[in-house]
């Protein structure tokens, strides 16, 4: 009987024929080849099921109704073999040493539980829109309830099965479940952090970090029931205000970037009466803006490096 694959890749797909056949391949040509590859195909009405079932024997190609990523991701996970669970998303990339650098630290260090990485945001061509570097200083669980640290967590994450499932998975009535799994994996074992940018993580309109209503939704009750938990250490409670102040401003930086500048100013006050601490975020966003600009301007691109993934 043929030993289990160290890594199962987990990728959620829905209606994903026009990405998930370069996404795979970013997979094949990893240089750590210990793993398998799972497709959960959630409930696709396009090609997605003949592409996921053309790419031969390491693919898995297992579908279910239509319901959310999250409970994709965890199908996927459940279905697996491997020791390790690494996620990605139907439409981003990987760059070749991805799972090496995480296994390679994983045996530097193998009381930890979960690593991430950074990533290039790019779009549609490949063009490099922003740098997104992880800082393994800003690993502790405080920072990652201030929405730092995480550039690409669906697609960049490494975890534990055991630990992952010991979790209960990702949270499936949440919009942003990613940060809640990062939260948790925080609180609960131990998560930390690649500075180097490994993956290639595609900005467009469907993207659902655009809709900033859905984000106010999801944060508000995962706050809530946060504070509301008596077990909730006191170092942490101590951040609450800055913690809330840090998520009205996340709301502002989003209606920022989509230039609805009544909603960005309503809640860069709220976040700003709540907690002062918020003035650096907030006075940089205009920068932050600029650097992306920039970024394109230099038109740094992985185009020639993913020839199979470019202009899709």
């Amino acid at each position: 009987m043929l030993n289990p694959p160290i890594i199962s890749v987990v990728i959620p797909a829905y209606n994903a024929e026009r990405t998930l056949a370069a996404t795979i391949q970013s997979v094949l040509h990893q240089t750590y080849q210990n793993f398998e590859i799972i497709i959960v195909d959630d409930g696709s009405i396009d090609e997605t099921p003949s592409i996921a079932q053309s790419l031969g024997q390491q693919v898995r190609h297992i579908r279910q109704a239509r319901s959310n990523p999250a409970t994709a991701r965890n199908h996927g996970a459940i279905e697996s073999q491997g020791e390790w669970v690494a996620f990605l998303d139907a439409d981003d990339l990987w760059l070749p040493q991805k799972l090496q650098r995480q296994m390679q630290f994983l045996e530097r260090y193998p009381q930890v539980d979960a690593v991430q990485t950074g990533a290039y945001l790019v779009n549609n061509a490949l063009q490099v829109v922003e740098v997104r570097n992880c800082h393994p200083e800003h690993d502790a669980y405080v920072d990652l309830l201030l929405f730092r640290n995480l550039p690409a967590f669906s697609s960049s994450l490494l975890i534990r099965k055991q630990c992952f499932l010991g979790l209960g998975g990702f949270s499936t009535d949440l919009i942003m479940e990613t940060w809640d799994m990062a939260c948790r994996i925080a609180r609960y074992g131990t998560l930390k952090s690649l500075p180097e940018c490994l993956v290639l993580y595609r900005q467009h309109l469907g993207n659902r970090s655009r809709d900033v209503k859905l984000h106010y939704e999801t944060g508000l009750r995962s706050l809530s029931r946060l504070f509301a938990d008596p077990s909730l250490d006191s170092s942490v409670r101590l951040h609450q205000k800055h913690i809330w102040a840090r998520f009205y401003a996340m709301l502002a930086g989003g209606y920022f970037r989509n230039r609805q500048w009544a909603d960005c100013l309503n809640w860069a006050w709220k976040a700003l009466i709540t907690s002062p601490c918020v003035v650096p975020y907030l006075v940089s966003m205009p920068a932050r803006r600029f650097h992306r600009s920039l970024s394109l301007v230099r038109q740094r691109s992985f185009a020639n490096e993913f020839p199979f993934a470019a202009a899709q």
